[in-house]
């Protein structure tokens, strides 16, 4: 049951593409937009010059205070949309996207978030994930991308304090130390016993693996379970869910990532410098 009643929005579903169904992930993409016509319309250039437009088996975008721009935007790739008049914030918007699922596993995904990895490379990180948590039995697989990022990232703040931090959302210390990837090489040997190594991917627990808004993989329903009674109003989430995620168990891993954060309307200015290439020559040596 949606909570919004018939009048608060409305939803066009399209006619899917002529692919295989059978031959697609079994994953719902879920897209949510604001306002913001310029970027959803690079981000999803990314998404069908690299593929997984018709690699997944349910597209759905979500937008809030939708336009005309926004509308015609849709259409124009095909994609169903729900048309809200209001904005509704993430958390509710999320959880109405991963309720109207009609797949096994769920993908949150912001309007500035480009897919940045090719289709050979991406179907390949996806089934990873998906065989991680089905064999494996990950609550969450992160999904952006370990050394081409984006900006901001704040957890970048914690790596300049060699990760000796406190957080007062998950009243811990070190919640976010799994973000520790994107700076460092080998962070299952420098922080052993919080984080490991199984296979491409670095794994840890909720603990240490703080619950995010950045693109993930998920069980669908359990998404809908962990977000519903946190998502609050506007961007309430993630300080709502903070001390609940890391006071649980849950097995979270990262592996090498496909999403890039590229905010052109808050942070064009940054759109032509990467810090992360800077940053991602430690690596090298």
């Amino acid at each position: 049951m949606l909570w919004s009643t018939s009048k608060e929005f409305s939803i066009k579903l399209l006619s899917p593409t002529l692919f295989n169904h059978m031959s697609k992930l079994p994953i719902s993409l879920g897209i949510l937009s604001w306002k913001d016509h310029a970027t959803l319309a690079k981000t999803l250039e990314t998404y069908k010059r690299n593929g997984i437009l018709e690699m997944v088996g349910q597209i759905n975008l979500w937008f809030n205070e939708a336009t005309p721009k926004d509308l015609k935007l849709a259409k124009a790739y095909n994609l169903s949309y729900i048309e809200c008049p209001a904005n509704v914030g993430i958390g509710k918007a999320f959880v109405e996207l991963a309720k109207m699922s009609t797949q096994k596993y769920f993908i949150p995904l912001e309007n500035d978030w480009h897919l940045i990895e090719d289709a050979a490379t991406t179907i390949k990180h996806l089934s990873a994930a998906l065989k991680l948590m089905e064999e494996q039995g990950f609550d969450m697989v992160r999904l952006r991308h370990r050394r081409d990022f984006g900006h901001p990232h704040f957890s970048h703040n914690h790596h300049l304090k060699n990760w000796e931090y406190y957080d007062a959302w998950h009243e811990k210390n070190q919640p976010h130390l799994l973000d520790s990837i994107h700076w460092i090489e080998h962070p299952e040997v420098e922080f052993s016993g919080k984080i490991s190594k199984f296979e491409e991917f670095f794994t840890t627990t909720s603990r240490y693996g703080n619950r995010t808004n950045n693109p993930c993989l998920w069980n669908t329903l359990f998404y809908v379970e962990q977000t519903e009674p946190f998502m609050g109003n506007a961007i309430d989430l993630e300080r709502n869910v903070a001390k609940h995620w890391s006071d649980s168990d849950f097995k979270v891993a990262h592996g090498e990532g496909l999403f890039k954060h590229v905010d052109l309307k808050k942070y064009g200015k940054w759109r032509n410098f990467a810090p992360q290439r800077i940053l991602s020559r430690i690596f090298q040596g």
